[in-house]
Parts: C-alpha cells; structure tokens; sequence
C-alpha cells in the first residue's frame, strides 16, 4: 500500500516530466531503427511478468479491439496483471500501422494523433487474498490526452518507466474504422471447387462504398478476412475477383476458403471448491492450485457434435458475485494432456485460442510425453472461463492445422471478420473503412 501513496505523491512531478519525456518519444516511435526492434506488429507479450491482456471495447468483453472514427461513446478497456508486489510505472503509445500489418506506415505520428505522443496508466490495484501476487492495471481510453485522427490498424504498446526494447511489456492490436463499405457475405454449403474438400467454409461477397468508381478500387482496396480470433490463417492483401461500376465481387475464390475446424474445447476454473468441468483433481500446492485436466482425446475420426462456445475466448470471473475477480481471481497452474500415438517428428502441436493470446510460439507449445504416450503443456492461467483447441503446425511454418486433431466440419460454428481497407495515395496512409462480422450458421 505505501507503494501506491508514493506514486499518487509523484503524479504532480510526473505530469510536467511526461512533456519533457514523452516529446523524446516520438521521435524514438517514428524511427525506422526504433520500429525494427520490434519484434513483430502482432499481439505479443514481451516481459514474462505481464499475465492475462485483456482487451475489447468497454461495452462488450468478447468483441474485438475495434472503435469506430468520431465515435465519442466509443472506447476500448485494456486490463492486464503484472507479478509483482510493486507497481511499476507503466505507461502507453500507439503507432499507425499498414493494412497487412508488416511494418508501420509512413506517417508521422503527429499525422495521427492528437494531444501526448505516450501517457500513463494511473489506475492500478493489488491483489487480494491470492496465493500468487500481481498487481491489476486497468485503463479505459481513447483519452483527451491522446485521440487518435484517422482510420486504420494500430498497434498498441505498453511499456515501464521509459520506452526502449527492454522496457516493453507487451504490444496488442486495435483498428479504427471510418465506416463507408456496405457487405453482402454469403457461404454456401460447398466450396466452388469441390476438390478443395467438402467440409470446407467458403465466403463469397460483394462490398460497395462511395466513390468506389474513382477510387482505382482494383489497385487501392485491400481485404483482411480474419477467422475467430486467428491471425496465421488470415488472408490479407485479398483483390476483387471483379470490378464493376458501383461494387467490389470477391466470388470462388479459393484464398476465401477456410479449413472448418471444430467447436473448440472448454475448462472452467471459476470455482476450485467444486470440481471444475473437465477437471481430474484440484490440489493446493505451495505456491498455487494446480488443476489437472481429463486427458483430451482426438477428434477427428467422429462425427461432429454440435456445442456452443465462444470462438476461442476467453472470461475471466469468478462464481462468487460477491467477489472482484480482477483482483481476487487467483492463478492456477492447468494441466493439460493430449492423448496421441505416435509422436508426430515434423510438426508441433499448440495449444490455441485467447487463452494463449492466439500465439504459436514456445510458451504454448506441447511436449511429447513418451511414457504417457501423449502431448501434455502446463499453463499458469487466471481463474475463469477459456475456450481451446489443439493446433498442428509444421515445423518451419507458421499456419496451424486444427484439423489434425479436431477434424473439419463444415457445421462448425465460426466467426469471421472482414476488414475493408482503402489505400489514399494523397496521405500515404491505409484507411480502414468497412468491418463486417459475420457466422458461418
């Protein structure tokens, strides 16, 4: 607790430093040596203290990070946990990116922002009655210090004390969309190509927006088609298969057909006095609970079963109403187990969804257990409710397979994202103008 009166006594120092550092923030962001040191554009935790990111628009907790341009009301809730029994200075920016997310765009930031080039984040609280201590960080913006001004994809960056590669937390993605497009998305029952397999999801659809004549629509558009939560299976840079006069046609196109997957598996981990859904054991060891799962079984050889979920993501709550799960929610190790004989020698297997960020990266890679003749992970995980899937990549790639373990059916309820961008060749700069969700049923 003195911690936190020793910042609420520095915040009146802090705001006059915040001009004189953050003016040297800028030009650290629009940098191109600065921009490299980044790993990737993507969702990505940097430092392993920062657990459980959570970020959505304030009025719904499982939509994407998406606000519309010139929307007062709209506003996006970013919450994140750091293990620490101190809270560190943490603080924000964002940059302006390309449509395909592969580097930043070549605007200045002043091009795109309004007010500081970086702020802090003030709202923060301890944790409470928790075996494992964290601090909860906890921001609600845009705010009037910072207001981005134009349309398109965003990266946000969250950071402690000043901004170089060592101090960054964690990036996230945002978009912000200037809404012109009208779609009209369809998916029939088989893929135009029935060599490509019958279980697959095919969108065709046509988009219009104003001046769509003037605007070298071939040329300039480009469309992001994104599933669930997946960013290696996103097809980007998509071209009309047709231009005419007053719409966009993007019809039999096989980068428009997805691998179906499966419903994705749940754990419920809310209420560790009574057993969890699909738990085998909760024990209490000296530093956490550890919640061991049933031992998962493939699922592509049966017939598909159809079952709700949430498209991979992720809640974090507790049972108890009368308990606030951002600072009570405990951690708990989750054991994992993948029944599967032989061990596959050129791919990897990953446990996927919001529940690991949608990465495909080491932390959520599985081990072969050759005793049990199967693939087990362990992962540290807040209490609450998670969507998962089993996902096989092959060695050297970076698209998973869902399939492998899941099977394909094209009853399977997916959701699928299309993002309309425009690129404006006056500003030099990829606009965001149509967002378009839709179900596969």
């Amino acid at each position: 607790m003195n911690n936190k009166v020793n910042r609420q006594q520095t915040t009146d120092n802090g705001h006059w430093l915040k001009s004189l550092v953050f003016g040297l923030l800028s030009l650290l962001m629009i940098s191109s040596a600065n921009a490299q040191q980044l790993q990737s554009y993507s969702d990505k935790n940097y430092n392993e203290k920062v657990q459980t990111v959570l970020f959505h628009p304030t009025m719904d907790s499982l939509a994407k990070p998406i606000i519309y341009l010139n929307d007062m009301m709209g506003m996006l809730h970013l919450q994140f946990d750091v293990f620490s029994n101190d809270a560190p200075y943490m603080y924000y920016t964002f940059i302006h990116c390309n449509n395909d997310w592969t580097q930043q765009s070549d605007i200045q930031q002043i091009e795109y922002l309004n007010g500081f080039e970086s702020d802090d984040i003030e709202n923060y609280s301890f944790s409470l009655n928790t075996m494992v201590d964290y601090v909860h960080f906890d921001l609600v913006f845009p705010t009037e210090d910072m207001i981005p001004k134009i349309s398109g994809n965003y990266l946000l960056i969250v950071f402690e004390d000043e901004l170089s590669p060592e101090n960054i937390y964690f990036t996230r993605r945002f978009m912000i969309v200037d809404d012109k497009a009208n779609f009209n998305v369809n998916i029939p029952r088989y893929p135009f190509d029935l060599s490509l397999g019958t279980n697959k999801q095919q969108l065709n659809m046509t988009i219009s927006y104003p001046d769509i004549f003037n605007s070298l629509a071939d040329q300039y558009s480009n469309v992001t088609i994104q599933q669930n939560g997946r960013w290696d299976n996103a097809v980007m840079g998509l071209k009309p298969t047709y231009v005419y006069p007053d719409y966009l046609s993007y019809e039999n196109n096989v980068k428009t057909v997805f691998n179906s997957g499966n419903q994705y598996r749940r754990i419920n981990t809310s209420n560790l006095n009574n057993r969890p859904e699909q738990t085998k054991t909760v024990e209490m060891s000296k530093d956490y609970y550890v919640v061991t799962l049933y031992n998962d079984q493939k699922r592509n050889l049966y017939a598909y079963i159809d079952d709700e979920d949430l498209f991979g993501e992720k809640v974090i709550y507790l049972e108890r109403d009368d308990r606030n799960a951002a600072t009570e929610a405990d951690y708990v190790m989750v054991e994992f187990f993948l029944d599967w004989f032989p061990v596959m020698t050129d791919q990897d297997v990953y446990i996927m969804g919001a529940i690991t960020d949608w990465n495909l990266d080491e932390k959520n890679k599985m081990t072969y257990d050759y005793e049990r003749k199967g693939y087990a992970l362990n992962l540290l995980l807040k209490q609450g409710y998670y969507d998962y899937i089993y996902a096989v990549k092959e060695k050297g790639q970076t698209t998973a397979d869902v399939g492998v373990v899941a099977g394909n059916f094209w009853e399977t309820k997916n959701e699928y994202t299309i993002y309309l961008y425009l690129f404006d060749p006056t500003q030099n700069y990829d606009q965001l103008i149509g967002v378009k969700t839709v179900l596969s049923h």
